[in-house]
């Protein structure tokens, strides 16, 4: 089930990264509307939402739902963190020995 929601993560990032990048900025139409006299709609309104925009929202939606489910199993399985995984030193690290014939560095 973790695997299946893993890959679902991947392939969900992947298509919003390609939704959003394709998409119009909100400020694209900026520098035209100075000009234009449509300066009005430049802070005002946007108007109804694009399809892609509202496929986003769903994506970004059930994008976040996956998270919290990952988080939730893993969460529940009880496995550690890879933190608390990690192996400690013990012992100190012993001092560097040089050779005798080893000359310090000076300006």
């Amino acid at each position: 089930m973790l695997t299946l929601l893993i890959i679902a993560q991947i392939i969900l990032g992947i298509i919003l990264i390609g939704l959003i990048l394709i998409q119009k900025g909100k400020g694209a139409e900026m520098g035209v509307s100075f000009g234009a006299g449509a300066a009005d709609t430049l802070f005002g309104p946007t108007g109804a939402m694009s399809l892609l925009a509202k496929v986003t929202w769903v994506l970004a939606f059930i994008f976040m739902l996956n998270s919290i489910s990952i988080s939730y199993i893993v969460y529940r399985a009880g496995t550690k963190s890879i933190v608390q995984n990690a192996p400690t030193q013990e012992q100190p690290a012993k001092p560097l020995k040089l050779p005798a014939n080893a000359k310090p560095i000076t300006k």
